[in-house]
């Protein structure tokens, strides 16, 4: 396979831009997107494997179910490595490569010295869709050893990209999450919390009738050998958060964000999961609690999905608690006016005009469900 230098102002970047920025303006599914932004890609940028998918703003853990590597996975959780989407988020940023990052010192990196000690192995990216200053999704790209590593203006090209991606993952998301009068929309009738127990290989040992219902919904078999890569990824994130709460962490790594994710379902209504490493005679196995996603777990993805600042958060927070405006100003040490300009701004981004109206899109605060 060759490839070309190409830049920013090349007519197939431009016409690449355009496709994928009219995409983002009215998406389609998440998934259909994805595929979509995947398939033009390839005819600008080429490579060899790789995949885009969904994530938890919160966590950066998939959203969907995606047959991922399972030692790519203990590479970012695990291994204090290089070039990890964790690292790329807290620095705000959307692409990097592993030939860009260590150039000539590739060794020091565990998953080059892995990947690319294979034969036919080339460079690696790393991407995330990014928009309102969270992360809505995310990718990794490979190359053969019959192509050159990733340029800067590639990178540069997808970086481009990728902020349309973020735009359109979070507008798909919106929707799923909105709320209207009764409840959350696309949430399954009468579902409730169920289990899943795993040993240490992530097979499943056992779940609770509920807990078995979700997995369903999930689209994962009751007869499956071992859970599928994405909720790998989390018990995963699990037994890494407990051997370095046991004194395992190393110079240099840090903290890891909680292993929990909200996943869509078959028929789209979203699921948390959340992992814990099960304490006692079963070695590392992980406990995986399932259940609908609404009330105060939704919180944090719905005050990022509207672009809220960390003020106007603690001030809508306060507004569904049923706190007056003379209070709010009190409490935050503001004036009223301000107060009230901060009001406006809120109404603006979760677009209402009455604080029924934000407490029906937002429920009821962080600390009460919607039906409290």
């Amino acid at each position: 396979m060759n490839t070309s230098s190409i830049t920013l102002h090349d007519h197939r970047v431009v016409a690449l831009r355009e496709t994928v920025a009219d995409l983002a303006a009215r998406p389609p599914a998440a998934r259909e997107f994805l595929d979509e932004v995947e398939h033009r890609l390839r005819r600008v940028i080429p490579f060899d494997g790789g995949d885009w998918w969904t994530s938890d703003p919160e966590t950066l853990l998939p959203m969907e179910l995606r047959p991922f590597e399972y030692p790519a996975l203990q590479y970012e959780v695990a291994a204090n490595d290089v070039n990890r989407l964790d690292d790329l988020d807290r620095q705000s940023r959307t692409v990097s490569t592993l030939g860009l990052t260590m150039p000539g010192e590739r060794a020091r990196s565990a998953r080059f010295d892995d990947h690319y000690r294979l034969p036919g192995a080339g460079d690696q990216m790393r991407v995330l869709a990014r928009n309102g200053g969270w992360t809505w999704g995310a990718a990794c790209l490979y190359r053969g050893a019959d192509l050159p590593d990733f340029t800067r203006d590639e990178v540069a090209v997808i970086s481009a990209v990728s902020r349309d991606v973020g735009l359109a993952l979070r507008t798909d998301l919106l929707r799923t999450v909105r709320r209207d009068g009764t409840g959350w929309t696309h949430q399954a009738p009468g579902a409730h919390a169920g289990t899943v127990v795993v040993d240490r290989d992530d097979r499943v040992l056992g779940y609770t009738p509920e807990g078995g219902r979700w997995l369903e919904r999930l689209g994962v078999a009751l007869s499956t050998d071992r859970l599928p890569a994405s909720l790998r990824w989390i018990t995963l994130q699990a037994r890494t958060h407990e051997r370095l709460s046991d004194g395992g962490m190393g110079i240099g790594m840090r903290p890891l964000r909680q292993a929990s994710s909200r996943l869509r379902t078959t028929t789209g209504e979203l699921v948390t999961v959340r992992a814990d490493v099960l304490r006692g005679a079963v070695d590392q196995a992980v406990v995986l609690a399932l259940e609908p996603a609404s009330g105060p777990t939704m919180w944090p993805l719905l005050v990022a999905l509207h672009g809220l600042t960390r003020r106007e958060t603690e001030l809508a927070a306060l507004l569904v608690a049923g706190r007056s405006i003379k209070d709010i100003a009190t409490d935050l040490h503001l004036s009223v006016h301000t107060v009230r300009d901060h009001v406006k701004a809120v109404y603006t981004k979760v677009g209402i005009s009455s604080r029924p109206e934000l407490t029906a899109q937002l429920g009821r605060g962080p600390g009460v469900g919607p039906g409290a």
